[in-house]
């Protein structure tokens, strides 16, 4: 095993306790807006708990269900600091559990950020300490592994390096470096005023609103003052597959001028070309569609490559027919 392998740096610069203190009153919704959506650790990495996370990262690498650097990371922290594990995202052992937390509680540590498992989830959950991690699992670690403490990590996709400032809610976990703390601080607290005015103009139906429409034309949209035109229907179709003999049958639940709505018990690919036969009482057309999304046995098909004003000819002629089929019903929209 080279020396790299099991590495330990017991030092890092640590911010002060009064710019920390500063950011654990600003939401972390606030922060990342002015990180530009950037330092944001991704939605595996959840909290255990509602007590809010701020403080210093002692970073720490470990093997799959290794936990030797972790618990030396323990002894190592001082009081406030976060413990980030960089744990590979591995959920099949846990590297944490009751006693570390116990440990690391009564050392005055201030969290956890793990990007693996930790075990003792019930326990943790109530414990006044607060805790992320990607999951659990009730498999023990071992106390081994090569790893090392305060070397950039990678934790929930974002790279952590000693002495980031961590803050943490029920939203997710932003990573901010030191260096741009202050700066950062500053324009984060002018949002926190400016939602604040924006909160009052909303009790108050004061909301400016006018920017939506300004936007929407500089973008040249469409609006159209009718509603979007939709038939409900069930009735059987037939699909084949591109560039295959197989023959599916399918129900179609409703159809506009976008597209179709079948429901199927077979997957799909996202993006396959398919050809739509319709029955008799729809016209008994041949219409070549994609699919566009499916959730389980429902899957939307967009019609491919179809000028509008032969989507508009095929919608007029089913509703037609389907009108003509059930007397009595009143038409999807002004056509």
């Amino acid at each position: 095993m080279s020396r790299a392998a099991l590495r330990i740096f017991t030092q890092i610069n640590r911010p002060s306790r009064a710019l920390l203190d500063s950011f654990s009153r600003i939401p972390t919704a606030n922060i990342a807006h002015h990180l530009h959506r950037r330092s944001c650790m991704n939605s595996k990495i959840r909290p255990l708990n509602d007590i809010p996370l701020v403080g210093p990262a002692i970073t720490v690498t470990s093997r799959a269900g290794g936990t030797l650097m972790l618990h030396k990371a323990l002894d190592i922290a001082q009081p406030g600091d976060i413990i980030v594990v960089d744990a590979q995202g591995d959920l099949t052992y846990s590297v944490m559990g009751e006693l570390m937390a116990l440990w690391a509680k009564q050392r005055g540590i201030g969290g956890f950020v793990i990007d693996g498992a930790i075990r003792n989830a019930g326990t943790l959950k109530k414990m006044d300490m607060s805790i992320y991690a990607a999951g659990a699992n009730p498999a023990g670690p071992y106390t081994d592994g090569s790893g090392e403490i305060n070397i950039p990590v990678t934790c929930g996709g974002v790279v952590v390096y000693p002495g980031d400032i961590l803050v943490g809610d029920e939203d997710g976990i932003v990573v901010i470096n030191p260096k741009h703390a202050p700066t950062l601080l500053e324009k984060c607290l002018a949002e926190t005023h400016a939602v604040i005015k924006a909160t009052e103009e909303i009790a108050n139906k004061l909301w400016d609103r006018t920017w939506i429409d300004q936007a929407l034309k500089q973008r040249d949209v469409i609006i159209e003052n009718r509603k979007f035109p939709r038939i409900d229907i069930e009735a059987p179709v037939t699909i084949k597959v591109n560039g295959s003999d197989q023959h599916l049958h399918a129900l179609a639940l409703n159809i506009s001028m976008d597209g179709i709505l079948l429901q199927i018990k077979e997957h799909f690919d996202i993006n396959l070309p398919i050809l739509l036969s319709l029955p008799k009482e729809l016209g008994n057309l041949k219409v070549a569609a994609r699919v566009a999304w499916q959730q389980d046995d429902h899957i939307g098909c967009r019609f491919a490559d179809m000028p509008e004003e032969d989507a508009r000819a095929i919608f007029d002629l089913i509703w037609y027919l389907h009108r003509k089929n059930n007397p009595g019903l009143s038409s999807p929209n002004p056509l």
